[in-house]
């Protein structure tokens, strides 16, 4: 691999929802109250779990980003996150933890 190509198995898509005065990763909860963030393996995925999220009051933009997963798992942990790959439907999938399969 040359210096310049990208290792794709270290990336994930994550939404990122803006507000009049700020931007953030989406944040949800599980059934029992823990806060993760949804990521999805595939942009296509994230896409359309941005269409299945309902509005929300000061939300005024949702996209889509790559981020790898180091970075993103590191400030998740910093705001007391846990990070979970998902489905195009929002099912959990799996936690993502610093391991690579």
């Amino acid at each position: 691999m040359s210096g310049n190509e990208v290792d794709a198995s270290q990336y994930v898509w994550v939404i990122i929802e803006r507000t009049r005065n700020d931007e953030n990763f989406l944040g949800m909860a599980d059934d029992d109250g823990e806060s993760f963030i949804p990521v999805t393996a595939e942009k296509d995925q994230a896409l359309m779990l941005v269409g299945r999220l309902p509005d929300t009051e000061g939300v005024y933009s949702r996209s889509v980003e790559a981020i790898h997963k180091a970075q993103l798992l590191g400030q998740a942990q910093d705001e007391g996150f846990s990070v979970y790959l998902v489905d195009e439907k929002g099912r959990l999938l799996e936690p993502l933890t610093g391991q690579t399969h």
